[in-house]
């Protein structure tokens, strides 16, 4: 049986800073296991809204389904975040 989350985006935020906390996160994962489809928004938002410091680098991965794609890997890194850096 599948698990039912919250759907609001303080919600969303909130499992995905979780996430963050114990490590990096693609948008695959994000989307599979913590049910957010709009990664990049949240991440938007947890950056420029709340200041946490999160870095994004491309990867190169298959989705469950298995086709191989460039995949956004997240990584939270501690101090605030700055535009370019």
């Amino acid at each position: 049986m599948r698990k039912e989350f919250d759907s609001s985006s303080a919600a969303q935020r909130a499992r995905l800073l979780e996430r963050l906390q114990k490590g990096s996160c693609s948008t695959v994962q994000a989307r599979h296991e913590l049910d957010i489809l709009g990664v990049a928004p949240r991440i938007y938002e947890l950056r420029h809204h709340y200041g946490f410091n999160i870095k994004m680098h491309w990867t190169k991965g298959d989705n469950p389904g298995g086709g191989s794609h460039w995949i956004a890997q997240y990584v939270l890194h501690s101090g605030k975040y700055q535009e370019g850096n």
